[in-house]
């Protein structure tokens, strides 16, 4: 293959931010080798390789090392159970032992990659052998419980054919991949998680194409990494709200994109791959010692990226356009005036209920300003304690966003005499909020319904929002939660610390010069809590999904339109 010139202030970078990682743990973590699970323990064999075989590093050829890496390899070996998978959370998971084998493939290539192998480097190599050795069997046919599971699987295998090929590791690869890569229509797989794209679904991918032949697989790879492209935020963050998985209730750092975007930059030529490349590298490096052994198994890591001019804030002009969405997911981004709002209407129905792999997050509205950040607008309402607003429907219907929800609950008649049980005992049922032994699918039932539309409208740095209700009148908290370090004015204290309630005019949120202003307030209501419901299916078990930051509630009744607006803008000198 031919590539570009080599970056070397990039490889010497990653190789002396390796050799931090591996110190630190040296220094503090080293006697923990015996206690530790089989992911990391690997991922610490793998970095102490890394060091030890790569001529720029202070560990080169380190004896001292040695110890490490035999402490690592004795808990591999005490780990791997007689069917040749790892014990842990998960056990004998093949997809849990997939991930431990990647690294283990990855750790016997660098070994073998070695121009002058030594007696430590052999020792490594026949131990890590005899782990993969034991382990074919039981990967080709075991099974999975995830999406991106099955390519984190295909991915250890397609690297363990490479190594010792045979027939039937082929067929199974081919067997997962005749299922079809789960990518949406607008770019993200089926999880809509960065953290899985970036853990699991794209590095397996790149592998297995690697490994395989299989070009069209960069495909995916390139149609995802573009659809990230607008969810980059200058915080070194990249959105999640609208993920599936776990990383949407976090902020997602977006250092463990860095290799993706720099592999298709130079392999794609694509100067907006390059762009976010170029960006990516100024933050700190995820994995320095792992990326340091991928720059030197795949080529294209090691190029140097097309020279784009320094930028002090912000977000290179790839990064950054006025408008993105991500259709599938509901989620659009708007950019004006030194603004961003992120709008979020694409919930999962909660069917059977809340639980991992939906996308529950009731956020629907995110809105900076430079430093000055919402980052959790929400809406509960009391009705049924069935939760916060969590958009079912959403469409765009021109320059707005319109997000919608109908909730039911019921009260239920007496059953009719043909379904009456002299012993009183009926079948247990759940009936959408909650489960007893009523029968609830017998009775007539007293339907009461509560509808919320909410009209986002986000130009020029300004965002409206029109809240309509049809149904049940009731009490509505809007709750606007506001990342720490800023200073509130033109509201008042509402009950514990780092609560307020705005309840006439427009209040701001300042950040050293960057402003938010937001309302207007409605006067308080005894019958209209300053307060986050988070439904009971979470209070029942003393859970809440509530945002953390300092909190401003606009509190009212569900009657008619409430409008509200957003603003931001910096303050002169």
């Amino acid at each position: 293959m031919q590539t570009a010139t080599t970056d070397t202030a990039f490889l010497e970078r990653v190789a002396a931010e390796a050799d931090r990682e591996v110190a630190a743990f040296l220094a503090t973590h080293d006697d923990e080798a015996p206690a530790l699970a089989h992911r990391p323990a690997m991922a610490r064999l793998l970095a102490l390789a890394a060091v030890f075989t790569e001529p720029g590093s202070g560990f080169y050829r380190q004896e001292s090392l040695a110890a490490a890496m035999r402490r690592c390899l004795d808990r591999l070996e005490a780990l791997q159970g007689p069917t040749g998978l790892f014990d842990g959370t998960n056990l004998s998971s093949p997809p849990d032992s997939a991930f431990t084998l990647n690294d283990v493939c990855l750790t016997v290539r660098l070994v073998r990659g070695t121009e002058t192998p030594d007696a430590l480097l052999a020792e490594v190599d026949e131990r890590l052998e005899a782990i993969i050795a034991r382990s074919v069997d039981a990967m080709v046919a075991g099974g999975v419980h995830t999406p991106n599971h099955r390519w984190e699987l295909s991915a250890a295998l397609a690297q363990i054919n490479a190594l010792h090929p045979r027939q039937d590791i082929g067929t199974r690869i081919e067997q997962w991949l005749a299922e079809g890569i789960d990518q949406l229509p607008d770019g993200m797989y089926s999880e809509r998680s960065p953290l899985y794209a970036t853990a699991v679904t794209n590095p397996s991918l790149l592998t297995i194409a690697d490994a395989t032949g299989r070009a069209d697989l960069l495909d995916h790879v390139r149609e995802n990494l573009a659809a990230f492209l607008p969810w980059f935020n200058a915080d070194g963050t990249v959105e999640s709200v609208f993920s599936r998985r776990q990383d949407q209730w976090m902020q997602f750092g977006a250092a463990p994109f860095l290799h993706l975007y720099r592999r298709l930059a130079a392999q794609a030529g694509r100067a907006d791959f390059a762009a976010a490349a170029t960006w990516l590298a100024r933050l700190p490096l995820h994995e320095p010692a792992k990326l340091l052994a991928l720059t030197r198994l795949d080529p294209w890591l090691s190029a140097a990226l097309p020279a784009e001019p320094p930028s002090d804030a912000g977000l290179p002009a790839p990064l950054a356009p006025a408008e993105a969405a991500l259709g599938n997911c509901g989620a659009y981004r708007f950019r004006a005036a030194g603004s961003v709002a992120t709008v979020f209407g694409g919930c999962d129905p909660l069917v059977p209920g809340v639980g991992s792999g939906l996308a529950t997050n009731p956020t629907l509205l995110r809105f900076g300003h430079g430093a000055a950040v919402l980052s959790d607008l929400r809406l509960s309402r009391s009705f049924f304690d069935l939760g916060p607003f969590r958009s079912e429907n959403t469409v765009r219907q021109g320059s707005a966003l319109v997000l919608s929800e109908q909730l039911e609950a019921n009260f239920y008649q007496p059953l009719p005499p043909a379904k009456q049980r002299p012993d009183g005992i009926y079948a247990l049922e759940h009936e959408g909020r909650f489960s007893a032994g009523m029968e609830f699918s017998a009775r007539a039932a007293d339907v009461h319904r509560l509808g919320t539309e909410i009209r986002v409208q986000a130009t020029g740095g300004h965002v409206g929002l029109d809240i309509g209700f049809e149904g049940t009148c009731t009490a509505f908290a809007l709750e606007l939660t506001f990342q720490p370090g800023g200073v509130l004015d033109g509201v008042e204290p509402a009950g514990a610390p780092g609560t307020y309630q705005l309840v006439s005019g427009t209040g701001t949120y300042r950040v050293g010069a960057d402003v938010i202003e937001f309302g207007p307030g409605l006067p308080a209501d005894p019958d209209s809590p300053a307060a986050y419901n988070p439904g009971e299916s979470y209070r029942y078990l003393g859970g809440t999904n509530a945002a953390a930051g300092t909190k401003v509630y606009i509190t009212g009744r569900t009657r008619g339109r409430q409008q509200f607006t957003l603003r931001g803008y910096t303050q002169p000198d």
